[in-house]
């Protein structure tokens, strides 16, 4: 059994440093070449320079059997001068190259996270153990760099070591035996000991993504306001520190035992090079050795135990990195469930049928959507209307197969729309969901990237004024070219909850389509420019199917259908006048709207 592991875990060894090495080789192969030789080729000459430093030594205390010349002494000089040149070369030449390939590397490994995480499945969005793994992947990434540079010096100190093994076992075979003896433990508790670390840095992950976070509340804009109205600054810090302090706790009781241990198992070659040192002093004074003779193999024992030690701390950094590195496969590895297998191409709307769909969120019991089932018409403007949590934003994520059902089918020209290609899908829908945010980009940016095709200023323009950005504009100093907010431009608009509520809307304006979706379009804006942009809507929806939710309920007069959604389940559907008429839900909720409103309470 225990073999079968080692087996295994060599395998695992041997597989990492395979995709890693590819991965260098995608991003640049001339630069892996490049780091490959200048890992093999310095150790060598290290060990080249120190005979010729022996031969040196002994022809200037007359112990060599060269003739002693000023020509063989500039000879020996020489050739111990062009090889320090080529080692000081090569190390520059390393460190150019690595920093090169590095930036590389990264911006390759970037791309991949960046690629996943925005075509990634939106339930994985859902999933902590998927916010764990990408945050790990995030934070480990350069490690497919360091990966390589150690698998490389692994490479370089093997050779190393070869060399100056045969050349110890030379001259005593029992130093060379008892120097890899006592240097193999070192080697063997520190990999036990990294992977001990990152077991634990692993299991601190949710710990460390609450205290980013706690910290972040004291370092973020949004948030400047309610700490300090609040009082909770010190609250949020005693969080962080309570956090902070387990994780430190744990961390320094597995670096204590480990750099115990090291320290011991360090001394014991230290021992064996003493010992052998004396022993080649008394040769030398017995006239069995030369003077030589002690400066190369005491300077070979250094570098055996330096290049052991190196190749140690490679070898362990490519276990840890290998662990962290299962992390980075494992996210880009996600296979997505919701499958692009659709051929049929969708170039129009005219109708959408909910057919007996049933749904929960991932990781969930409580179903959002029970059984629901309704059909909307091409031109015909239908509000959906619930409390919170009635599955009314459910509905949209659905429609765009931002999910799937669990149940149930949804058709489009009574077609299931898993037969539609998903972009061509999504492309004859213009949406605003209601968490939709800004970017810290210019204002024509934020409008034109629902459509990144069009091109068009013009067309923006009018987005800007059918979404009542008028006050907006006057602001800004550069016209379309203004950034929003400061973060990136001195100039930048730092906008209001409706104000940046009315770009969202532009954008969503901007946006060709046959279908018109907004998820509650009103809910930070004031009674005058909500009335302006309904209005403005008339025109921006003739022709086309549109399809909102709203919770204020004056809104609904825009609304050809009215569909009322509770606890997950289609309760009603009608006109205005229809479900007033019922004097069921709709009913209670449009009178309790009206009362608050003719009280002044809203």
């Amino acid at each position: 059994m225990k073999k079968k592991t080692v087996s295994k875990s060599i395998l695992q060894y041997v597989q990492t440093l395979r995709y890693c090495l590819q991965l260098s080789w995608e991003a640049s192969g001339y630069y892996t070449i490049i780091r490959i030789l200048c890992e093999v080729f310095p150790p060598l000459l290290g060990i080249a320079g120190s005979f010729l430093g022996k031969y040196l030594l002994d022809l200037f205390a007359g112990q060599s059997a060269i003739e002693k010349s000023l020509r063989e002494i500039f000879i020996l000089t020489g050739c111990i001068l062009l090889i320090n040149i080529f080692q000081n070369a090569a190390e520059k030449i390393k460190q150019y190259i690595q920093t090169m390939h590095t930036e590389l590397i990264d911006e390759k490994l970037s791309l991949m996270l960046m690629h996943r995480s925005s075509t990634v499945d939106m339930e994985y969005f859902d999933c902590t153990e998927y916010y764990d793994k990408l945050q790990a992947a995030v934070r480990d990434f350069h490690s497919i760099s360091q990966i390589l540079w150690n698998a490389m010096t692994f490479l370089g100190t093997c050779i190393s070591l070869a060399v100056v093994f045969a050349v110890l076992w030379i001259a005593r075979p029992l130093y060379a035996v008892l120097l890899v003896i006592t240097a193999v433990p070192y080697s063997i508790f520190s990999t036990r000991y990294t992977k001990s670390l990152y077991d634990l840095s692993m299991e601190q992950m949710n710990a460390e993504r609450k205290k980013s976070y706690f910290q972040g509340l004291t370092l973020d804009r949004r948030y400047a306001q309610d700490v300090r109205l609040f009082g909770i600054g010190g609250m949020l810090q005693q969080k962080y520190h309570v956090i902070w302090h387990e994780v430190f706790e744990n961390r320094k009781s597995v670096l204590r035992k480990k750099t115990a241990f090291t320290v011991l198992f360090a001394c014991l070659p230290e021992i064996v090079m003493a010992s052998m040192g004396l022993d080649i002093g008394v040769r030398i004074l017995e006239g069995k050795a030369s003077i030589g003779d002690y400066s190369l193999y005491m300077g070979m024992m250094g570098q055996f135990l330096s290049a052991f030690f190196v190749m140690a701390y490679a070898f362990t950094n490519v276990y840890d990195n290998r662990l962290r590195i299962e992390n980075l496969k494992w996210v880009v590895a996600i296979k997505n469930k919701i499958l692009d297998l659709g051929t049929k191409k969708l170039s129009h709307v005219d109708e959408i049928i909910f057919d007996h769909v049933s749904f929960s969120y991932p990781q969930t019991d409580r179903p959002v959507l029970k059984d629901v089932s309704f059909c909307l018409k091409k031109e015909e403007k239908t509000v959906f209307v619930g409390m919170n949590g009635s599955g009314k934003t459910t509905v949209i994520k659905l429609l765009l197969r931002l999910y799937e059902p669990e149940a149930g089918c949804i058709k489009i020209n009574g077609i299931d729309i898993k037969e539609y290609r998903i972009d061509d899908l999504r492309k004859n829908f213009s949406v605003y969901f209601q968490e939709m945010g800004n970017y810290c980009m210019t204002i024509y940016e934020n409008i034109e990237i629902s459509d990144m095709e069009r091109k068009d200023n013009e067309a923006v323009r009018q987005a800007l004024e059918q979404s009542c950005c008028g006050d907006i504009m006057e602001k800004a100093v550069q016209g379309l070219n203004t950034g929003i907010t400061r973060l990136f431009d001195k100039e930048g608009l730092e906008l209001s909850g409706g104000q940046f509520q009315k770009i969202a809307l532009a954008r969503c304006f901007y946006r060709r389509h046959t279908v018109l979706v907004l998820d509650e379009p009103s809910s930070n804006l004031d009674p005058k420019t909500e009335h302006d942009i309904f209005e403005n809507l008339k025109q921006v929806t003739e022709g086309k199917m549109t399809i909102f939710t709203s919770h204020r309920l004056s809104n609904v007069a825009l609304a050809d259908k009215i569909i009322v959604l509770e606890r997950g389940q289609v309760t009603e559907e009608g006109t205005h006048d229809e479900l007033l008429k019922k004097n069921g839900q709709y009913a209670r909720l449009y009178q309790y709207q009206s009362k608050k409103f003719k009280t002044g309470e809203e």
